[in-house]
């Protein structure tokens, strides 16, 4: 027996070959649109010619209404027998839901107070050969959702306002760094060692050059080498790639911007981030004060500054400059953690933060002064060694921006690097791994720089969306 998609699916598909009877293109290329459908009811009493989506369809007697659809909103059009020709009055009842025509006629108010349009000649554009998901079984699966998001968008106007504010979010956040002197750069994808994060990177081959290169897990390392070449405040949006888990902040495949800012300092970006992010947060949602899972964020305040150490031994009882590794895996399995035998003492140290310390941190706060081991890339403190010049933007309990005074001193470096190698032969597949060529350019100097960045889960975070709901179509299992 076939399924009720496929019988309406044959009706259509009997319906087009009608169409094609009459002597009709039902895909044509060209349209008589002139206005889109807000200018539209702007011109009550003038001849309009629009196009759209039908969405949906009315008759009374000799008398047919469509709701017609397009990008800037809705209109009614009233089609009357007498106002048509021949071939339009055979046309009309072989349209559907979904389809995409194009009318022309005048404008007018119901006496019901509707703005419509009276329509004096249509064109068929695009025959649907699917029905709209509502009318025959609805869209509200999740996974169908996101792997048909073009039906999302469809039917769910506020799924399409979310990308609309998306787009404004990235072009604030150009423009922000645009007019403070940054230059947007490009630089590759594809890299024959991944590094400037702890990541699983994915793997490829590149057929021409015999091969393996690494999708990207960072901007980091490229735009840092631009940095040794003489550019002093350079900016990428960019997509990269982590071959981890899916959850509410985590996706494999998605957008980070990365800014690096030759003379300064991780003391001199707090300042500069606070100014930054308002302006982004309030470009995005209209305002600077927006909600998270129940907690009301205020972006207007001033941020507090937390001292990772303090609060590590508030929260966990274990001084960090002090805690031996064998302490630290106490303390992770007694929270449940099942911490892995490979992993070092600053895997062990962000898998208890994670756990114990990040979920407590409403904010908006820079949460400073992280631990060399889960630091391969930022400047020691002058005093404390074992801790660097990094900060975290956080707030309602999750991580939204990762910046420091950027490590400039390639032996150090190199042996940091090194360090990450041996936990990464060890097992650990999210460590970093030894970038020889990167190493060869802080030998040539670097300037003390500051860097920063963060991805499309800021975003998600504004809207209060898991992130899956903001990327239009996220990695998703082939249908089976």
């Amino acid at each position: 027996m076939a399924k009720p998609i496929e019988n309406l699916k044959d009706i259509r598909l009997e319906k087009l070959e009608k169409i094609r009877r009459l002597g009709i293109d039902p895909y044509p290329a060209k349209t008589i649109r002139k206005d889109d459908l807000a200018s539209a009811r702007q011109k009550i009493g003038e001849k309009v010619s629009v196009a759209g989506r039908i969405m949906a369809i009315r008759g009374h007697g000799g008398i047919q209404f469509l709701d017609l659809l397009d990008e800037t909103g809705k209109i009614q059009l009233v089609f009357k027998q007498e106002d048509l020709d021949k071939t339009g009055n055979e046309l009309l009842p072989l349209l559907d839901l979904g389809d995409f025509i194009d009318a022309s006629g005048k404008v007018f108010k119901t006496n019901a107070g509707e703005i419509s349009i009276q329509v004096e000649a249509f064109n068929l554009l695009a025959k649907s050969l699917r029905p709209l998901p509502s009318h025959w079984y609805g869209l509200k699966d999740v996974e169908e959702r996101f792997r048909q998001r073009y039906l999302d968008l469809i039917m769910n106007p506020e799924i399409k306002d979310l990308f609309v504010k998306k787009s404004k979010f990235w072009s604030a956040v150009r423009q922000y760094l645009l007019k403070e002197g940054f230059l947007e750069v490009e630089t590759p994808v594809l890299e024959v060692v991944p590094g400037g994060a702890d990541a699983r990177p994915f793997v490829t081959h590149h057929w021409a050059l015999d091969t393996d290169f690494y999708l990207r897990i960072s901007l980091e390392l490229h735009l840092k080498r631009l940095v040794v070449g003489g550019f002093e405040k350079v900016f990428e949006v960019g997509r990269i790639f982590r071959n981890e888990g899916i959850d509410a902040e985590h996706l494999q495949d998605y957008t980070q911007m990365e800014f690096y800012w030759a003379y300064n300092d991780y003391q001199g970006l707090m300042d500069f981030l606070e100014k930054f992010y308002r302006y982004v947060v309030t470009e995005t949602t209209g305002g600077l004060v927006t909600n998270r899972d129940g907690q009301k964020i205020d972006w207007g305040k001033k941020w507090e500054r937390i001292d990772f150490v303090e609060i590590f031994k508030e929260k966990v009882g274990l001084s960090l400059l002090e805690a031996t590794k064998e302490e630290l895996w106490e303390k992770a399995e007694s929270l449940g953690l099942k911490p892995e035998k490979f992993l070092g003492e600053g895997r062990l140290v962000d898998l208890i933060y994670k756990k114990v310390i990040r979920p407590t941190i409403t904010g908006p706060a820079f949460l400073i002064n992280l631990p060399v081991e889960i630091s391969p890339l930022a400047k020691r403190q002058p005093d404390k060694p074992k801790l660097t010049q990094r900060l975290l933007v956080m707030a309602g309990g999750t991580e939204l921006g990762n910046g420091f005074s950027e490590l400039n001193d390639p032996v150090d470096q190199k042996n940091r690097f090194l360090a990450q190698q041996k936990l990464r032969d060890a097992g650990d597949q999210e460590a970093q791994m030894y970038d020889e060529d990167f190493i060869r350019a802080l030998e040539y100097g670097m300037p003390p720089t500051a860097g920063f960045g963060w991805s499309e889960r800021l975003f998600a975070f504004l809207m209060d969306k898991p992130i899956r709901e903001v990327v239009f179509f996220p990695p998703m299992k082939p249908e089976a």
